[in-house]
């Protein structure tokens, strides 16, 4: 309004000007920064030994790493322990043994996530978190204040919200670890034979405890909704007054066994090496939910345990209906038997030709009925010609040239999908009482492993000195049996039928390359540049869905993936927009070819076919371009990534949400005369009742499609070696100091609105920018 007041000459720029700046230093967000937002600080501490002799060596790391989160309440630490020991008794003989220890202890009480700045149900944008004397200060969230802080609920807890004493009652915490043995034989007999067994236990645990004691609002605004008021006026609790505490645990018990027969010889030009071997795979996975420990008091580690869940109780505010106490108790088990069986031979003639041949049968549980369906037999076949050491080959500026191709197969599993039909326990039915099921997954006897076909061709190259060396590769994809939907009949009870109806296509090139530009000395120059392009498209997908789900499905990095024929698998669709209205600033669509504002039947009347593809919703070609420069004890190196051929959806306002609190910059730039169609693409101001129609045209059109295109500073290193400055009988090997920066700065971007494409998702929505980061640090090795 003050802007739309100094536009009219109403007030002087100076005065609105001051009136904003006055209403922003009222902003909650400002206070959520305050009291919920810190540095983030993250600390790692490493230290190796190694050692041995001829008979065995070993290997010993230890590490720590704490890491504080910039939300306050947020904690992550970490502790590791990984070691090795061989064991060499007579010559032809290793023995093995591995540990690997990982535990990590968090904090989650970071209580911002409770906080809804802005949308329906939300805060209003000036509402104060605390006055003056930094004093927690209530807010509205679920009730308007008028009905809780009313004389009918007077004798209730306090049923009002103050975000920062949330954050001081937080008391959530998480706990796991991850202990790994590994075991190894290897035994070399004969003339160029060896075989080995390798054995991998694997014991994962984890456990989460959130403590809700009776001050937080979770807990009094759950005791205080299914309070009852007895007719005498006293007040009974179903769920007595106490804290509540939610206890959950997992765990993973996995058993690993594979055994390998290895063959190499080399005789007169040729050189042949072949392996043969079988692995056994066995996961079990459990995971446990306990229900609420109701009325819970961490002094005594005493709860109420007489909770009724069965029968209704009335919910407050009175007229909020009827529900039973919840109850989040859940139990769930899953087995996951792999077995495989692989074998790879590679024959080299004269250090020029190499042929290689590779197979493999991997069988789950996951798949089929019948044994033969659980089953993927997978292959590949290579070629190499060492080019530069023909007779004929006299390049003498490039003296490595090798040439490659490959063909062949690979393997992929969906656990969501399985063979059999699976149900799902419920909690007690609304209508009987009891407990019940439903089919999660219906039955699948045909299901089969999904099968990736790749060919490459690629060139490898160095030219004189090394100055210049790299790579270039050619790959061709096709995607066979993907999972899908397809449409069912009604009358089976689903609508979709998940399996393997799907394919894809696609291909691409990787290009590498690495340069010594200079290379004295004291002084040297070494550049990297990495460009990759993929391109993929759908070919078979058996579900045509309206038109409007295209809109918001499968346009980025999230959310529901639904393919459309002859379209990448991710892609931008819109609809077809033309100017704002002359008169009233309206946007407008096309119905039939003609500009209409007719936004209910643009909606719902426009086939899949007239939505305009704007492009891929990932980039098509992206890479790097690092330079490294290094004098006497000084290094520098700085990374630019680049992402290219592809589209994001921007959001904009919208004014359903304008009033309730959900603001956008946009607003500034929309029609407020007519002419400003000339100059700008946000409509007009609209009134309630808002048009939701006009919002929804408005948010998934062609308009607000914008060119993701852009090139960042990644990062920057600098490094100081200080170990020619040691002194003489220094007990450092090497050691030195480290800076480091991630995330410096976007250089260009080819959307002209000032936007970073990496950080908006899927919906035209965004999430929050990518934090620059700091590290400093110091690397050595001891004597």
């Amino acid at each position: 309004q003050l802007l739309s007041d100094e536009r009219a000459g109403a007030i002087s720029p100076a005065s609105a000007n001051s009136r904003i700046n006055a209403l922003r230093n009222l902003d909650v967000r400002n206070d959520i920064e305050r009291f919920f937002y810190r540095k983030s600080v993250s600390q790692q501490y490493n230290l190796n030994f190694r050692g041995g002799g001829n008979k065995s060596d070993y290997y010993i790391s230890l590490g720590d790493d704490n890491d504080f989160g910039n939300l306050v309440g947020n904690t992550n630490d970490r502790i590791t322990i990984n070691g090795n020991y061989n064991f060499y008794p007579f010559k032809g003989l290793q023995f093995s043994v591995g540990v690997n220890y990982t535990k990590t202890d968090n904090q989650n009480n970071s209580t911002l996530s409770g906080i809804q700045v802005s949308g329906k149900g939300g805060i209003y944008p000036y509402a104060q978190l605390a006055d003056r004397n930094g004093n927690p200060l209530a807010i509205v969230k679920d009730y308007p204040l008028s009905v809780i802080n009313s004389p009918a609920y007077s004798q209730f807890l306090d049923w009002n919200y103050r975000p920062l004493d949330e954050l001081k009652n937080a008391d959530n915490t998480t706990g796991a670890f991850d202990n790994r043995i590994n075991l190894g034989l290897k035994y070399s007999f004969l003339r160029g034979f060896s075989t080995e067994i390798k054995y991998l236990f694997e014991n994962t645990q984890s456990s989460t405890n959130d403590y809700l004691n009776e001050n937080t609002y979770y807990t009094r605004n759950l005791i205080n909704r299914y309070t009852q008021q007895n007719a005498d006026g006293t007040l009974s609790y179903p769920i007595p007054i106490g804290g509540i505490l939610h206890e959950g645990n997992a765990s993973l018990i996995a058993n690993r066994l594979r055994g390998q027969l290895n063959y190499s010889k080399d005789w007169d030009k040729n050189s042949l090496t072949v392996i043969l071997g079988s692995e056994l795979s066995s996961a079990v996975g459990n995971s446990i939910q306990q229900a609420p420990a109701y009325g819970y008091d961490t002094n005594t580690g005493a709860n109420y345990t007489n909770i009724d869940y069965l029968n209704y109780y009335g919910i407050n505010p009175r007229g909020s209906g009827s529900l039973q106490i919840p109850n989040g108790q859940g139990y769930s088990k899953t087995t996951d038997h792999f077995l495989s069986y692989f074998s790879n031979a590679a024959y080299t003639y004269d250090s020029k030709y190499t042929f290689s041949v590779s197979g493999r049968i991997d069988k789950s549980n996951l798949f089929g009925v019948n044994a033969n369906q659980k089953a993927v037999p997978l292959y590949s076949t290579g070629l190499l010609w060492d080019l530069s050491k023909e007779d004929f080959y006299h390049l003498r500026w490039l003296p490595q040239a090798k040439l490659r191709a490959t063909y062949g197969y690979n393997g992929n599993i969906n656990k969501t999908a399985t063979a059999v039909t699976t149900i799902s326990q419920q909690s007690n039915s609304y209508y009987s009482g009891t407990p019940y099921a439903i089919i999660a997954n219906p039955g699948n006897p045909d299901l089969m492993w999904e099968k990736d076909r790749m060919i490459n061709l690629g060139i490898d190259f160095g030219s004189i000195n090394q100055i210049l060396t790299g790579s270039m590769e050619f790959y061709f994809k096709n995607g066979i049996n993907l999972f899908g939907n397809s449409s069912l009949p009604p009358s089976t009870g689903y609508s979709t039928f998940f399996g393997n109806t799907a394919s894809t296509s696609g291909h691409g090139i990787d290009i590498t390359l690495n340069s010594h530009n200079i290379y004295h000395d004291k002084f040297k120059w070494l550049t990297s540049f990495l460009y990759s392009y993929a391109a993929d498209k759908v070919t078979k997908y058996n579900v045509q869905a309206p038109a409007t789900t295209y809109l918001t499905a499968g346009n980025g990095n999230a959310g529901t993936i639904t393919p459309l024929v002859g379209g990448p698998l991710f892609g931008i669709y819109s609809y077809r927009s033309g100017p704002l209205t002359h008169n009233t600033g309206d946007p407008q669509g096309y119905l039939n070819g003609q500009l209409s504002t007719d936004y209910p039947t643009i909606i719902k009347d426009t086939p899949t076919e007239a939505l305009v593809y704007n492009g891929p919703a990932r980039p098509t070609a992206y890479g790097s371009l690092r330079n490294t420069f290094i004098y006497k004890e000084w290094s520098l190196s700085f990374n630019l990534i680049y992402k290219l051929g592809y589209y994001f959806r921007r959001s904009s306002i919208q004014y359903g949400g304008l009033y309730s609190w959900l603001g956008n910059v946009d607003f500034s730039k929309r029609w407020q005369r007519p002419g400003d169609e000339q100059t700008t693409t946000v409509p007009s101001m609209q009134l309630p009742p808002v048009d939701a129609n006009r919002d929804y045209f408005y948010t998934f059109s062609q308009t607000l499609v914008d060119n993701g295109d852009h090139i960042r500073f990644q990062d920057i290193s600098l490094n100081y070696d200080l170990t020619k400055s040691l002194w003489k009988n220094s007990p450092f090997i090497n050691l030195t100091l480290y800076g480091y920066i991630n995330n410096v700065g976007i250089l260009w971007k080819a959307n002209h609105d000032g936007l970073d494409p990496d950080v908006f998702s899927t919906t035209g929505t965004t999430s929050l920018p990518i934090p620059r980061t700091y590290s400093i640090g110091i690397k050595s090795n001891f004597k």
